[in-house]
Formats: C-alpha cells, structure tokens, sequence
C-alpha cells in the first residue's frame, strides 16, 4: 500500500527563512512534501485546494510601510481556527506573545498547536513540530495560565483524579484510541503548568489534580 506523502505548509515572507524551515521540517520526515508560501491570503487559498500535514506560520509580515504587522499572522491564525479546526499548527516567530488574544481560540482548537520563539535555540523548532504533528498542544510559559480546560478536558480531569483511570481506561470510557486519551492529559500539564511531562509519571498526574483542586476545578 502506498503511504501518503506528508505535506507541510510554511507561510513565511523571508525565503532563506522559509527555506531553512523547510529543512528543518526534511529532518523530521525526508520525503515530506514542503510547500513555501510567502503571505497569509497565498496559504488561505492553497489550503481551499489542498490539505496539510503542518501549517508552519510567522506572525510578523512585512507591510508597504516597510513597518512589520502581527495582524496578518493572527488573522490567518483565526482563519484557520474557524475553518480547519483540526488542522496542525505551529507559530514560529520572534514575539509568540503577540497570540495573548487568540488564547481561548488556541485553547478550543482540535488539532496539535506548538509556538516556539525563534529566539530559542533550533532544535525546539524540530521539537514544536513534533508535538504540533502529534496532536499535542505547546504554548509559551506566559500563555499557559490564560488558556482554559475545555468541557472534554474537564471530563478527563474527573476521570483522571477521581476515578484514577489510566490512560487506556480513560480511552475506553470515551470510546477514543489511547493516543486520543494521552494527548487530552498532555493539554492538561500544559494548561495547568505542570511542566512533569513523562506520560508515565505517577508525580506529574498527582501534579495535575493538586493544580485542578487549587484552581477549583475538582472538589472531593
């Protein structure tokens, strides 16, 4: 049987940049299909066309001022959010702060979400993308305690503290795949701040529901 190429889509207005993103993302998957667009409007219309593994997205875009804008990045951003809500997504950019106002759209969002500074040394790129491809969700320290449990993810956090389900009961009782069920107590060390990320950490899970009850989130 014949796999399906993995397509990555990079929106990226510098082409060394985009070009270096592209190689970056060859190391994750060689035969990956790397597609270089250089606005928010060119990766609007080729996502109406074509699906992707990856959408890899500055926030900051040239203007005809000669001034940068985060507006174009951020509406793109919304765009996907509203229209592709399981598409993966990663923000690679100098000021991943500027997504304070799109954290409750990030929070809702089905599909992996990674931001990594591009400050940050290069093989966190590699390590945004991973995450953004596997479903899992990766925000800056300073975003996380704006984002919000969704009403599933409150559900797991039931079934995790006070039930004490593991992964793969939680996945039964939702009649999801146990790597649906993982993802969902990913995002909850994300969102509550729990930076213990071994899926296999007893400590990170207490971690978890100590955070949920001091957030009144449970109540025993």
């Amino acid at each position: 049987m014949t796999v399906a190429q993995p397509r990555f889509l990079v929106v990226e207005d510098h082409p060394e940049v985009a070009q270096n993103n592209c190689d970056w993302l060859q190391r994750l998957e060689a035969q990956a299909r790397c597609i270089k667009l250089e606005t928010p409007e060119q990766a609007l219309d080729w996502l109406t066309l074509e699906t992707a593994d990856l959408v890899v997205v500055d926030l900051l875009f040239g203007q005809t001022s000669g001034e940068q804008s985060a507006e174009p990045g951020l509406d793109l951003l919304r765009r996907i959010f509203e229209q592709y809500p399981s598409l993966n997504v990663m923000v690679y950019s100098s000021e991943p702060l500027l997504l304070a106002p799109l954290v409750e759209r990030i929070s809702n969002h089905a599909g992996g979400f990674a931001a990594v500074n591009k400050m940050e040394r290069r093989t966190l790129f590699l390590e945004g993308a991973r995450s953004a491809l596997n479903g899992e969700l990766r925000v800056p320290k300073e975003l996380r305690r704006m984002t919000r449990l969704t009403e599933r993810e409150l559900e797991v956090l039931v079934l995790l503290c006070k039930d004490c389900l593991t992964d793969q009961a939680i996945a039964d009782r939702l009649h999801v795949s146990k790597k649906t069920a993982q993802n969902y107590v990913q995002r909850l060390k994300e969102k509550l701040d729990v930076d213990l990320i071994d899926e296999n950490s007893t400590n990170s899970r207490v971690a978890v529901c100590m955070e949920g009850v001091r957030r009144k989130l449970l109540l025993f």
